[in-house]
């Protein structure tokens, strides 16, 4: 078995604490809050503001890289034995895809089905020369359709750019209101044409795929692999990155004192908005470089590590338990929990899921859905499951 390289685990885990705690905060897309005053309301206010400044977009950008990342390391680990392991990741993102859209039918807002279609891309950019791969992320992570757009509007003051965002109209009352066959039945179609309308009109779907070819990079350029030896590139990311990231969060503030129309402003926003959460994103993987390798590097046992390393089952278990606590059909807690219980609800599942991690790992080799996936992947079903003491 191939030694894991557990920075790479310990920033898988802290990715997905980061989308447990957005999730949370979102009801798992309900988002249907009552109504608070005073200092409560005041303090849901701050929540929400600095959970989503710090992990909306970036926890899934993180994720996204170490997808891309893994891509690498499965390929590189098989091509150093002489197979080829391409089409076999082909088989492994279909495993995905399926174990996703089963997911799907409970939560509309996974992620699994849109990694797996999309983890299509990486299987021929393997081969590619360094120097392509950098050019395709910089093309994939620049925004041009927004910038396109941009374009037209200044050279034609009759644009009109407006996204249609007609598949969310019955998302909330449908979790709300509807019995656990209608929440099934909407996730089964509308929920993958709501979930698609917003990777679309956000273009988060192409940026995506700029953070699959980064992780690839990383593995090419064995980052992880040698991270005390790149120090100071950590450091360098961490200045820059945090520079850029002031520069394209106050920028826009300037926007509305402009001669710009309503449209360029808007696609203005929108533009800027990502290159904050693309920057920021790689900001916060830095800080937590710096942080672990200086601190916690030691802690074999590290919550995170633990987390990390069953990413597949939390990430589907912390939903499918959500959804049944928030949802109408289920415990329905919306009705009673604003952000700052949400907030509390998200911690507090991730210490459980925490706790549940470190004992399943002493006895286990894999997570539940790890060894699934992987069993599956590989058609071994005698892949050691079990540990024997």
């Amino acid at each position: 078995m191939t030694k894991r390289i557990e920075l790479v685990d310990a920033i898988r885990g802290f990715a997905l604490f980061g989308i447990l705690l957005v999730h949370a905060l979102e009801q798992f897309d309900l988002a249907n809050y009552p109504e608070a005053t005073g200092v409560l309301a005041e303090l849901n206010i701050i929540i929400r503001k600095v959970v989503f400044f710090i992990f909306a977009s970036k926890a899934y950008s993180i994720f996204s890289i170490m997808f891309g990342f893994s891509f690498f390391i499965q390929l590189n680990n098989r091509e150093v034995k002489g197979e080829d392991f391409r089409l076999r990741f082909v088989w492994r993102l279909v495993i995905l895809f399926i174990i996703g859209y089963i997911f799907s039918l409970f939560y509309i807002g996974e992620i699994l089905t849109i990694f797996a279609l999309l983890g299509l891309i990486l299987v021929p950019m393997y081969k590619l020369k360094t120097p392509f791969l950098i050019i395709l992320g910089v093309l994939f992570t620049i925004q041009i359709p927004t910038l396109y757009n941009l374009f037209i509007s200044f050279t034609d003051n009759a644009f009109v750019h407006k996204n249609s965002w007609h598949h969310w109209a019955l998302v909330s009352k449908t979790f709300m209101e509807g019995s656990f066959f209608d929440v099934v039945n909407f996730n089964s179609i509308n929920g993958h044409l709501a979930k698609w309308q917003f990777m679309i009109n956000t273009n988060r779907y192409i940026q995506m795929i700029g953070l699959f070819i980064v992780g690839l990079l990383l593995g090419r350029f064995k980052y992880f692999k040698n991270i005390d030896k790149h120090k100071k590139i950590t450091l360098k990311v961490l200045m820059v990155c945090g520079l850029l990231a002031l520069v394209f969060h106050y920028v826009p503030l300037s926007f509305q004192e402009s001669t710009f129309s309503k449209v360029q402003i808007d696609l203005l926003n929108q533009l800027f908005s990502s290159y904050f959460n693309f920057v920021f994103t790689f900001f916060i993987i830095a800080l937590f470089i710096v942080i672990y390798t200086s601190i916690f590097q030691k802690a074999k046992s590290s919550i995170l590590i633990n987390y990390g390393r069953m990413s597949l089952t939390n990430y589907v278990v912390q939903a499918l338990f959500g959804t049944i606590f928030f949802y109408g059909y289920g415990f329905a807690m919306y009705k009673y929990f604003g952000a700052t219980m949400c907030f509390l609800y998200g911690i507090t599942f991730f210490v459980l899921q925490g706790f549940f991690c470190k004992f399943w790992l002493k006895h286990f080799y894999y997570g539940p859905l790890e060894w699934v996936w992987r069993a599956f992947t590989l058609m071994d079903f005698k892949l050691k499951f079990r540990k024997i003491n």
